[in-house]
């Protein structure tokens, strides 16, 4: 059977794969509605949440191929596709489950839901526009090398079994999200990150066999993932500039910090829009239509752009695609060698964070620093101060507060979750003291606004069933009352189960966000890595405190070090 942290990583991946080709799938289909994105997200989130326990449903797997397959199906079928074409892939995936060793079935579900070019070879034109055909065998050749490397049965031992694996998949995201980038910037010529994408389809099959060190086979081979990655972005960001509203809010309001100004007095978003030429319906509405103009985030938001802008930045995406690589690179410097090509997949393959936090320009800075309070768990300091740190960037942390600290409680005891959530509250104020102290009716009202204000419903959430779906709109309250809840009770079952699903500490505090009446998608597109983070971090690490019943419950999902032989397969190891 597959061991219980495999098949976590695997249900992670798939639900990644599932919620980029629910975004493909918009991009192709321009004309449609956002609610294929509920249904996406709803699936998402679900095999996430499936992937929380310290021993997952043995069912998981199959739960995921079902989901995979009904999106992909869907999908097809919705963009009047080849019905045919993409009912043998899923025949051939499945298949291909049944070939593959049963430790690593999940995985192969992983690599059916990741390779997102389905949609457009399977769609009605799969060259059309600018598509270089060569990108097109690249796609399909590391498919293949995917298959081969789940379906050997060579004699092999499973650590390198696993690596193989993961080399595959990273190749098969590496290509996808090129093959993604073609659908928002198109070339005309063969691209950077077209000539990249080769390379590594190229590269590494031979490098998940040569002999050379791991360490060093393992960091060529996520170096050329990364690099392909960075050039991709690159490509976005050299051919769309500023496109949403939510880039122009760091940037103006780090220009009016350097004029002197507060910007929580002084922020105007309609003249932040304009400021940088974007259409003035981008600006986000009020309910009654008429447009948001407070400040509504915490100030590190801008503090953190404030000193490259001051240094003549003019595109303050690149600063965040540098957060986001210098994340992947710590979350992959953290975990054990075997795995590092999964983490780098899920980063890779993840279409949220390509679309939101890089093209759109929407701030990572506080899912990178939950992700850092998650995988230093172990640092009394560390740790609560990135918390804090990530609060006082954005709101989504926010939520994550109460369960980091029925973490720490459950982990260390009472005393270091309440010194921790003291740390972790000061590391939040201090940067926006100062800014509250000067207008503090305008700070709360600013900040409060996404929660508490009359912002219009929006996301791709439980609301969008309403905006674009069968449902009826409901009253605002009623979606502040299911997130609450759904809030208390997922708070609860951590603290009962604490043993049994120490990684709900990570995924539960998104369930209400997609409750709410607002549902954005940058909320969610971290939960990845986040889970990664949680993984090496809460079942990995062990607790300072001495606790034999708990270190018994989570022994058998931790992580493994590099064997030196050949692991069996029926072990409980990962």
């Amino acid at each position: 059977m597959p061991s219980n942290a495999l098949l976590r990583a695997a249900l992670v991946l798939t639900a990644t794969g599932i919620v980029s080709a629910s975004s493909v799938r918009r991009a192709i289909d321009e004309t449609g509605t956002d609610l294929p994105f509920a249904i996406g997200y709803a699936f998402y989130l679900g095999l996430i949440v499936l992937a929380t326990p310290v021993r997952p449903p043995r069912w998981a797997a199959l739960a995921g191929f079902g989901l995979a397959a009904l999106t992909y199906v869907v999908a097809v079928l919705a963009l009047h596709g080849n019905a045919l074409a993409i009912g043998l892939y899923v025949l051939a995936a499945y298949l291909g489950y049944l070939a593959t060793p049963i430790v690593f079935r999940p995985l192969t579900v992983a690599g059916f839901a990741l390779w997102t070019p389905a949609l457009r070879f399977f769609g009605p034109a799969p060259l059309a526009d600018a598509f270089p055909p060569v990108l097109a065998l690249a796609s399909v050749l590391a498919l293949f090398n995917l298959v081969a490397s789940l379906v050997d049965r060579s004699a092999v031992e499973h650590d390198e079994r696993l690596r193989r694996i993961g080399l595959g998949i990273l190749a098969v995201v590496t290509v996808a999200a090129v093959v993604e980038r073609h659908l928002v910037v198109e070339s005309r010529v063969v691209a950077p990150d077209d000539l990249m994408a080769l390379v590594v389809v190229g590269s590494l099959p031979i490098l998940a066999v040569v002999r050379l060190r791991p360490s060093v086979r393992d960091a060529l081979a996520t170096g050329l993932a990364l690099a392909a990655f960075l050039l991709t972005a690159m490509a976005l960001l050299l051919g769309k500039g500023y496109h949403a509203d939510v880039v122009t809010v760091p940037h103006h309001a780090a220009e009016e910090l350097l004029a002197g100004e507060n910007p929580y007095r002084t922020f105007d978003l309609p003249a932040a829009v304009a400021e940088f030429g974007l259409d003035p319906q981008l600006v986000t509405h009020n309910e009654d239509g008429t447009p948001m103009r407070s400040l509504n985030y915490p100030a590190l938001n801008f503090l953190v752009v404030t000193p490259f802008v001051a240094a003549g930045a003019r595109d303050i995406r690149w600063i965040y695609l540098a957060e986001i690589l210098i994340e992947v690179l710590i979350l992959l410097r953290a975990v054990r060698i075997p795995w590092r090509p999964l983490v780098a997949a899920a980063a890779v393959g993840n279409t949220i964070i390509m679309r939101q936090n890089i093209l759109a320009g929407v701030d990572p800075t506080w899912s990178m620093l939950t992700i850092f309070a998650w995988l230093f768990i172990a640092s009394r300091w560390a740790s609560p101060i990135a918390l804090g740190l990530a609060m006082a960037s954005r709101q989504p942390a926010w939520f994550v507060a109460p369960f980091y600290l029925i973490a720490i409680w459950k982990r260390e005891g009472r005393a270091e979750a309440l010194r921790r959530g003291t740390i972790a509250a000061v590391a939040a104020l201090l940067p926006n003291l100062p800014f509250i102290i000067d207008a503090p009716g305008e700070f709360f009202e600013g900040v409060g606004g996404p929660m508490v204000g009359a912002l219009a419903p929006s996301g791709v959430g439980f609301v969008r069933l309403a905006l674009d779906g069968p449902f009826p709109l409901l009253p605002r309250a009623v979606y502040g009352v299911l997130a609450a809840a759904s809030f208390v009770l997922l708070a609860a079952v951590l603290w009962r189960f604490w043993r049994r699903i120490p990684l709900g500490a990570v995924v539960f505090p998104f369930i209400p966000l997609y409750l709410a009446w607002r549902s954005l998608q940058n909320y969610f597109g971290s939960i990845p890595l986040l889970a990664m983070a949680g993984e090496e971090g809460l079942l990995t690490r062990p607790s300072a405190r001495p606790a034999p019943s708990a270190a018994s419950a989570l022994a058998p999902s931790a992580m493994p070090a590099p064997a030196t032989s050949g692991a069996s397969p029926r072990s409980t190891a990962p």
